[in-house]
C-alpha cells in the first residue's frame, strides 16, 4: 500500500489493467501485487502484477504477448516505470 501511495498514478492504471487481463485472461486465478527492490540500487523499485493462471505455458506465454502487443506496450507508458505485468503458474 505504501508504494501505491508513493505512486497514486499506478491505482486507476492497475484498476484498467485488471480489467484488459480478465478479457485476455478469462480462467485466471489471481493478480498478485509484489514490489520489488532492484538489489543494486535499493531506491529503484518496481510494482510487479503476476498473473496466476492454470493455463498451458504456451497458452499462458501466447496471451500474454498478445496483452502486451495489443494493450499493454501503449498503456505500460503511463506507468512511468514503475509496474511490470507477467504471468506466474500455478
Amino acid at each position: 500500500m505504501s508504494f501505491l501511495k508513493a505512486y497514486p498514478f499506478l491505482v486507476p492504471l492497475l484498476e484498467e489493467a485488471y480489467g484488459k487481463i480478465a478479457e485476455y485472461f478469462e480462467t485466471f486465478s489471481s493478480v498478485v501485487l509484489e514490489v520489488i527492490t532492484e538489489p543494486e540500487a535499493e531506491n529503484d523499485r518496481e510494482l510487479f502484477a503476476f498473473i496466476r493462471t492454470g493455463l498451458p505455458v504456451d497458452e499462458a506465454l501466447a496471451r500474454l504477448e498478445r496483452f502486451d502487443e495489443e494493450w499493454w506496450l501503449e498503456a505500460s507508458d503511463r506507468a512511468q516505470g514503475k509496474l511490470c505485468i507477467h504471468v506466474e503458474f500455478e
